[in-house]
């Protein structure tokens, strides 16, 4: 949280950044959301990017709940036409059942996305074995 906020004002001089408002809260992700959506907040970006939930295979089908229960979550706080970017570092996660998972849990509470694009390993960090392409996100916009 200390680089994000040190980040955040080395770009104060860019307009765009110095007219944004924004907020750090620090947190467990599942009570902080259901505790801003409960006090009616809304935000035009929403960023979940959690650490892993599946370290083993038969921790998968938690973990994928556990993506699941957390899109519904950030999309309760999430503003029509807002930027949800949703991101995942199991490895044990597939990257299809991932996205489908957050499709499906977005969907199903009336907060169908849009997807903007899906994303995973950058250039700097190749994927050489299947396993190793652990990294996936999607950014979506929700009505």
């Amino acid at each position: 949280m200390d680089a994000a906020a040190r980040n955040f004002d080395l770009n104060l001089g860019h307009p765009a950044v110095a007219a944004t408002r924004h907020e750090q809260i620090v947190g467990n992700a599942f009570d902080e959301l259901a505790r801003l959506n409960a006090e009616g907040r809304g935000f035009d970006m929403v960023i979940l990017d959690p650490p892993a939930f599946a370290k083993t295979q038969a921790e998968t089908a938690g973990a994928l709940a556990a993506y699941a229960r957390l899109t519904r979550l950030g999309v309760s706080v999430l503003r029509p036409g807002g930027v949800l970017v949703q991101a995942s570092c199991s490895s044990r996660v597939d990257a299809d059942a991932f996205f489908q998972a957050v499709n499906r849990a977005a969907a199903g509470v009336g907060r169908p996305l849009r997807e903007i694009e899906r994303t995973g390993h950058a250039l700097d960090h190749p994927v050489r074995f299947r396993e190793g392409a652990y990294l996936k996100c999607l950014f979506a916009t929700a009505e």
